[in-house]
């Protein structure tokens, strides 16, 4: 724990050295920087120039409006056009009001209304003011004499265009709508707002100076403070993992591989803290396959001498039983009739001790894989089409009557390492188990999958059914020797089937179905896997020989 203090200071100290060189410079060039461009920026020359462009922008808005009222006034004037609407002549008016369009095209509409006001022509561009990009100025003026009241109009530069309609007596009159680009009153706006906030900026020069060494003096302790914060935090993480690693691999050199190490992070440390995992989960899986190896090693002894020890009795018990009924000939129904059931039990037992001894014996002779690259999807396919086939110890493997049996196999090839007359033995094994549980239960029928698919760097083959399923607390121990959960059997079918997984690299797992029964999952490396690989390396592989084929 002390050198783990020691890396937490020295990382703390080079953490805050760090953050603090760049932060003072940066202080220092930010404060000539403002100063600078204050200097060059607020000069009174520069808000003279803002002052007068201001005022250009509001002169164009003045001549606009100015230009726009003169062209009402000169449509208006015109003698035609006026004696027109005095007589109501309607389409005389269209026409003086057609000609007025190419000389004024910032028109959009002109309108004759009568002196009780009535529409007595009309004219326009073709198209309706768009508002979103033009703004829009109506002027009425009076087609015959009549007093007009004062414009509602307030000739103010600054705002956008807008309606002049001024109050008049019963006489026609004249309504033109002209349309000027809006763009140009809203540079207007932003140069008025623009111009306001440059002089309230201007007048704080000396206060924001000010303003801008207190928050970089501001600035730079913060960053100290933060710095240390975080120097500590992060050198506290470095230092736990690295003491938390230390511990750990002392553990493990007392004999712990069950201990693991965090992985939260994506640094070097996360990556040796997820090999050291690794390495653990590898050691302990060859360990778990080792000790259970030699345990099925001790099983597959006792089960030898056993059979060994069955056997030898079995045909003088039956042979003299057969003799003694043989021998009989007396008169005696009752004696005569116990001699025969006699007989029939003894050979009835006589062929059970035999099937376990078989079952002993085959237990006792189970071989050490030879492995070869293959494919497990070509292999299930083409078992499927064989299951009634009795396989190499003489017991049939068909499913019983009533039950569906059908395969779920990819369309891309699974290569994986395998003893093909190993294996072939465990999934017929599987598959019979799973039909005997099916056909076993209540109901008269029943469905068993076998299903591969692919699981990362593995591939996982589940063979389930719609039985009765699997106790929960016999799921681990269902796979030792003369465990069982059916009535008849010797439990030795799964304890073989664990052992030929094992050989294979793999493991099995006993679990729930989605059909309500069991489910047994094989997990099996891929062949282009580090843990296949693996497998490759530790076992003397020989070549594939070509003239193996399927049983």
């Amino acid at each position: 724990m002390a050198a783990s203090g020691r890396i937490r200071r020295r990382l703390a100290l080079a953490i805050v050295i760090t953050a603090l060189i760049p932060v003072l410079v940066a202080v220092f060039l930010a404060d000539s920087m403002v100063r600078q461009a204050a200097a060059k920026f607020f000069v009174p020359e520069v808000g003279a120039r803002l002052d007068q462009s201001l005022g250009l922008y509001q002169e164009l808005a003045r001549t606009m409006k100015t230009a726009m009222r003169n062209a009402t006034d000169a449509v208006a004037a015109d003698h035609a056009l006026r004696t027109a609407a005095v007589e109501k002549d309607g389409a005389t008016a269209k026409r003086q009001l057609e000609r007025a369009f190419p000389k004024y095209p910032s028109l959009v509409s002109l309108e004759v209304l009568d002196a009780e006001g009535k529409r007595l022509a009309f004219a326009d561009r073709g198209r309706p003011v768009d508002p979103s990009k033009e703004n829009k100025l109506e002027v009425v003026r009076p087609l015959a004499e009549a007093p007009a009241e004062k414009l509602v109009d307030d000739e103010d530069p600054d705002e956008e265009l807008g309606d002049e309609i001024p109050q008049m007596g019963p006489v026609p009159r004249l309504v033109a709508v002209f349309a000027a680009d809006k763009a140009r009153f809203e540079e207007l706006t932003e140069m008025s707002q623009f111009v306001d906030t440059y002089k309230q900026v201007e007048r704080r020069k000396t206060m924001d100076e000010q303003s801008y060494v207190y928050a970089f003096a501001a600035l730079l302790g913060i960053t100290i403070i933060m710095a240390v914060g975080v120097g500590t935090l992060l050198a506290r993480g470095v230092s736990s993992r690295l003491g938390g690693l230390s511990e750990a691999t002392k553990k493990v050199g007392a004999g712990d591989l069950a201990i693991r190490v965090a992985e939260d992070g994506n640094d070097e440390i996360s990556d040796l803290a997820r090999a050291f995992n690794r390495m653990l989960g590898e050691v302990e899986t060859s360990r778990a396959r080792i000790e259970y190896l030699q345990r099925i090693g001790a099983w597959q002894e006792m089960a030898r001498r056993l059979a060994h020890e069955i056997k030898n009795p079995l045909t003088p018990i039956q042979l003299a039983v057969q003799e003694v009924h043989r021998r009989y000939d007396g008169s005696d129904d009752h004696f005569q009739k116990l001699i025969d059931t006699t007989l029939e039990i003894v050979e009835d037992e006589v062929g059970t001790l035999r099937r376990l001894v078989g079952e002993f014996s085959s237990f006792a002779r189970l071989p050490q894989a030879e492995l070869e690259e293959l494919d497990l999807r070509e292999l299930l396919e083409d078992w499927s089409t064989h299951l009634e086939v009795a396989d190499e110890s003489g017991e049939a493997a068909e499913i019983p009557r009533g039950v569906e049996l059908s395969f779920e196999l990819p369309a891309q090839a699974a290569r994986v390492f395998l003893d093909r007359q190993m294996f072939r033995r465990a999934v017929l094994n599987l598959v019979r188990n799973a039909g005997q549980a099916v056909s076993g239960g209540s109901a008269e029928t029943g469905r068993v999958i076998v299903r591969l698919s692919r699981d990362g760097e593995a591939f996982l083959m589940d063979v389930e059914d719609s039985g009765p399923g699997i106790p929960e607390e016999m799921r681990v121990t269902v796979f030792d020797p003369y465990v069982t959960t059916k009535t008849e059997g010797t439990g030795l079918g799964l304890a073989i089937v664990k052992k030929i997984v094992v050989e294979h690299g793999g493991s099995i797992v006993a679990q729930e179905s989605s059909l309500g029964g069991a489910r047994m999952r094989v997990r099996l490396p891929a062949a282009n896997s580090a843990e296949g690989r693996q497998l490759l390396e530790a076992r003397a592989l020989p070549a594939p020989p070509s003239s193996r084929r399927l049983a």
